[in-house]
């Protein structure tokens, strides 16, 4: 660090993706990137997509962003680790990335999105339950039509249908609500065929 004069460590992950994004751009390749390059001031080229993944100020990071004419997609109010007691797919059906301060034009810059999950309490043991079809909520809203995607009551009919679907496929989904798949409840000695 010293030999760079960085003094914090801020500069130094400053110099590291300046340096990278750099390298990339002599590639004549375009990049994503983090929401912090963008707020550090690394100077990235016009065509780059920049990630909005921390959630305390999505709604200003994505003003900010496209503000600055760049394009963007969001995930961070889309973090399925962020599992809490209850019906939690809501807040994940609820999230809007036009639901923002900006203009027409800004919010066209806005190009999708996607759900995200961190690994510290997921392994191969309860990833596809974690998962599933809680990622099928943040399907449905960046997929479909704002105006047919506006209704969680509607939405709990659809997300369970396919949740039974799920299962009849083998996936583990984990109930989004009190509900049932008759898939759940079959007996052991009807799920095997009968040893002659």
């Amino acid at each position: 660090m010293a030999a760079h004069n960085l003094t914090d460590y801020a500069k130094l992950e400053e110099y590291y993706e300046q340096r990278l994004i750099d390298i990339v751009g002599k590639l004549g390749k375009s990049y994503l990137v983090w929401q912090e390059i963008f707020d550090n001031g690394v100077k990235v080229k016009e065509d780059t997509v920049i990630s909005v993944w921390r959630g305390a100020k999505m709604t200003e990071e994505l003003a900010n962003i496209t503000a600055a004419g760049y394009k963007t997609v969001l995930s961070s109010c889309w973090y399925l680790n962020k599992i809490s007691y209850g019906e939690d797919w809501k807040k994940y059906y609820a999230c809007d990335p036009q639901h923002f301060n900006g203009t027409a034009a800004q919010k066209e810059l806005v190009i999708g999105g996607g759900a995200a999950m961190w690994a510290e309490y997921v392994d191969s043991t309860n990833f596809l339950s974690r998962m599933w079809p809680r990622a099928s909520t943040v399907g449905e809203r960046l997929w479909s039509d704002p105006v047919n995607t506006n209704s969680t009551d509607k939405a709990a009919v659809r997300l369970d249908n396919h949740r039974c679907r799920m299962l009849r496929r083998g996936i583990p989904a984990e109930p989004l609500f009190p509900s049932y798949c008759l898939e759940e409840y079959v007996p052991p000695m009807l799920s095997k065929k009968k040893k002659k």
